[in-house]
Formats: C-alpha cells, sequence, structure tokens
C-alpha cells in the first residue's frame, strides 16, 4: 500500500491498496458508472451484484489473482484486476494475466491509472507472471497512452468489434512481457 497524495487541509489521501470486501459497493458502483458512460467498456453495467462482488473478494487467491482500488477518503475511485488469463486452470497459461482497469471520469488524468499499474506490474513480477495482456478500444487513446507508457504493445487487433453509437472501433489486443 502506498499514497499517492500527501494530506493536504480539507482534502483527503488517495491510497492504493488490494480490495477488501467492504470494497465491494464501491467497486460496483465505479464499475455502474464507467459502463453508463458507454464509451470504454463492453458491458454498460456490471453484472453482478454488491454480494457477488464481496464473495469474489472473499475466495480471491491473492497470491494470482489481484483487486487494486484507488481509495480516495472512502470511495473507491478506481480499480484494477489482475487474474491468471481465463483458461488459467491449464499449466498453458499459468504465466500469463489479464488486466481489467477503471477509473471514475472525475479522478483521471491525475496519476491515478499510472499507480495502478506500478503496483500491477510489481506485483505480477514477484508472482512469476511472464506476459500481462488486456485489450482496449481503438477509440480509447488515453488508455492506449498509459498502456504504452508501461511497455504494452499492440499484438493484434480484431476490426470493427464494437460498435459504440455509430462508430464501429476496433479491439486492440496488448501485451507486456515481464
Amino acid at each position: 500500500m502506498f499514497t499517492l497524495f500527501k494530506r493536504i487541509e480539507k482534502n483527503p489521501t488517495l491510497t492504493i491498496r488490494e480490495a477488501n470486501i467492504r470494497d465491494a459497493k464501491g467497486i460496483v458502483k465505479l464499475i455502474e458508472s464507467v459502463g453508463k458512460e458507454k464509451i470504454y467498456m463492453v458491458s454498460e453495467e456490471p453484472g453482478w451484484t454488491e454480494e457477488e462482488e464481496r464473495q469474489m473478494i472473499k475466495r480471491l487467491d491473492r497470491g494470482k489473482d489481484l483487486i487494486l482500488v484507488a481509495d480516495y477518503g472512502g470511495q473507491i475511485v478506481g480499480c484494477l484486476t489482475l487474474f491468471r488469463y481465463y483458461g488459467g486452470r491449464s499449466s498453458k497459461v499459468q504465466h500469463v494475466g489479464e488486466i481489467g482497469i477503471s477509473v471514475d471520469a472525475k479522478y483521471r488524468n491525475m496519476g491515478i491509472g499510472s499507480k495502478l499499474f506500478e503496483y500491477a506490474i510489481d506485483w505480477a513480477k514477484k508472482r512469476s507472471y511472464s506476459k500481462l495482456c488486456l485489450s482496449v478500444f481503438s477509440s480509447n487513446a488515453n488508455a492506449i497512452h498509459l498502456y504504452e507508457k508501461y511497455g504494452f504493445e499492440e499484438e493484434g487487433r480484431r476490426r470493427k468489434q464494437f460498435k459504440i453509437g455509430n462508430e464501429y472501433v476496433d479491439e486492440i489486443m496488448m501485451g507486456l512481457f515481464l
């Protein structure tokens, strides 16, 4: 756990830390908020309840999987998940982690995504991951910039995979070898 900003009079501190079950409500609220923007996530709703999120955090294999939160004075304003690749039960993919990230609109471009990535990459290295991967809409230039800043490279592209409003966008698959 580390603190991003010093406590300033009347301003709460932003802390990046691993999630606990008390964060479930805030995580679901964050995902709902980002989903409602309709331009950053495939799903526009989290697809699970606060109780389901609580159970997921409770059952998390903390040696292999990670849920990070950006906590700003008790409010969850960012979240990063790092899970063994979805085929993770196979020994063929035990070295790969899949990342997902969301930051509340009011808190973007403040370095929160960077701090979440720094923590997650360090965490993954310590647990012998060899590769991290993610996918992003081609229309999300800010996210692509963040991922490239940390060394992620485009590995593939599914053209016109999604339709956002009246526009088709590509899905870009990106990877980082650790």
